[in-house]
């Protein structure tokens, strides 16, 4: 008696295939899922995380490099997910996060405003403002000053300071064209 096709099939699928199948039909962009941490690993000049799927056998490993003010924004943003401070970084062990597939690699939802190419215009706008504020923090002193009364300005006060800025840049361009 011949065998039809999904017999065939079903007789020669392994775990393995079962695992390949599944992967690739949870690889299609945009997708999210929980993944736990299974192990942190903080180094002199690295910190390196590798997540875990309930559904895969293979790991996810992500590299940080501690002396880059990204990748530390980036481990930032997974602790704060988490609940944990950036100095709690090795307790990330046993959390979940989700992740999420973006085409060529799972991302922590987290950290995709830090990443190229990825998160939504707001989220890497905020993203990218916090790296400038904390590199200008980082300068000479007369600029960290000014960062520091910039920050300390209640709302009315900063608005009332765009607004003189918006003017004295409009005064100056119409002294330019008239002179």
């Amino acid at each position: 008696m011949p065998e039809t096709e999904t017999q065939v099939t079903a007789s020669m699928e392994s775990p393995t295939e079962y695992e390949h199948l599944q992967r690739k039909r949870k690889e299609t962009a945009d997708t999210v899922e929980l993944a736990e941490v299974v192990d942190v690993w903080v180094g002199e000049s690295k910190l390196v995380c590798r997540f875990q799927f309930d559904w895969a056998t293979e790991t996810i490993q992500r590299r940080y490099d501690l002396d880059s003010d990204r990748d530390i924004a980036k481990v930032e943003r997974l602790c704060e997910a988490t609940g944990l401070q950036f100095e709690q970084a090795s307790h990330l062990e046993g959390s979940l996060v989700e992740l999420e597939y973006t085409g060529s690699q799972w991302l922590p939802r987290p950290e995709a405003a830090y990443t190229d190419g990825e998160g939504s215009a707001a989220e890497t706008f905020r993203a990218e403002w916090r790296l400038l504020v904390n590199e200008l923090a980082q300068s000479p002193a007369f600029v960290r000053r000014g960062i520091e009364r910039v920050r300390g300005l209640s709302t009315t006060q900063l608005i009332i300071g765009v607004i003189l800025v918006k003017k004295v840049a409009i005064i100056a361009l119409l002294a330019h064209l008239l002179l």
